[in-house]
């Protein structure tokens, strides 16, 4: 995870160094920092031996990342431009494209490790407990979803582009759900069903409507439903 912190800390330097304009892939030094920080198979291998506050910190540097990215310059009369948000979206597309995957997989990786978190912990403290990236993690989650759907309706982007973190959101489903509300796995199933309608058969989004059926509502789940989590 080092290696991973030190790409983030250059990735700042190089943005700072230039605050009127995002780094590109199209850039050599900006291609290799950001080819480190969307390497999922390096840095989130399925056995981790790094422990959930390394992890935490690892995905949130590639969120903060994406977010920068969409929300370049947006900010106009004290107020998030949409517009500008959904051209953020096509002009940095091959940029989010290898970030977001990162971001999908980087909290299925927390997912577990939140999960063993909890069964170490006394019923009574579970009850004050509000694990720090929880919230943050299911936003994420939820957040990367839209991203999706308003992605794949701009012509501007690359379907290859979109496919990309659809697929990535497609395998981490079956882990997501474990951190997902009810209110938030209906939300998805029913977001999957219009998706299904329009492009009937796809793999991908069955996948995810399969995973967003589980009913079941423990652990994180049950800490996210909790008023005041």
């Amino acid at each position: 995870m080092n290696a991973h912190a030190a790409a983030g800390a250059r990735f700042e330097a190089l943005r700072s160094a230039d605050p009127a304009a995002m780094p590109r892939l199209s850039d050599p030094q900006a291609a290799e920092l950001l080819h480190t920080l969307g390497d999922v198979q390096r840095f989130l291998p399925a056995r981790m031996s790094a422990q959930l506050p390394a992890v935490a910190d690892t995905c949130g540097r590639v969120r903060d990342i994406v977010i920068a990215y969409q929300s370049f310059e947006a900010m106009q009369g004290g107020q998030l431009s949409p517009q500008r948000l959904l051209d953020n979206g096509a002009t940095y597309q091959d940029e989010l494209a290898l970030l977001q995957p990162f971001v999908a997989h980087c909290i299925a990786r927390q997912v577990p490790l939140a999960e063993a978190t909890l069964r170490q912990i006394d019923a009574r403290m579970r009850a004050r407990l509000r694990l720090g990236g929880l919230r943050r993690g299911q936003a994420t989650v939820m957040q990367l979803y839209a991203s999706l759907a308003t992605a794949q309706g701009d012509a501007r982007i690359a379907p290859a582009q979109t496919q990309a973190l659809l697929e990535a959101l497609a395998e981490t489903a079956p882990v997501h759900v474990r951190a997902l509300t009810l209110a938030d796995r209906r939300h998805l199933r029913e977001t999957a069903a219009a998706q299904l309608r329009s492009s009937p058969g796809s793999a991908p989004w069955l996948r995810i409507q399969q995973a967003m059926g589980e009913t079941e509502c423990a652990a994180l789940c049950e800490l996210a439903s909790t008023p005041g989590s």
